[in-house]
């Protein structure tokens, strides 16, 4: 292989690996913005639920409550 060969490769899959890079990033992004939602949704549940109680009104600090995993 001549080295124009070899160069005209390496150009050919520069497109490639930014497509295959785009959808992993996007993918994990996705995966973490769920994650963050889930674990908000568990903290604001939980304070929620913490001052809905009137006998516990007057607690320092709420207890946080962590959100049941799923099993997949």
């Amino acid at each position: 292989m001549e080295v124009w060969q070899i160069v005209l490769i390496c150009i050919l899959m520069v497109p490639g690996f930014l497509a295959i890079n785009y959808y992993y990033v996007k993918k994990g992004a996705a995966n973490r913005r769920s994650r963050d939602e889930m674990i908000e949704r568990a903290v604001s549940d939980s304070v929620a639920a913490s001052f809905a109680d009137k006998s516990a009104r007057y607690q320092s600090w709420p207890k946080y409550k962590t959100g049941r995993k799923k099993r997949n």
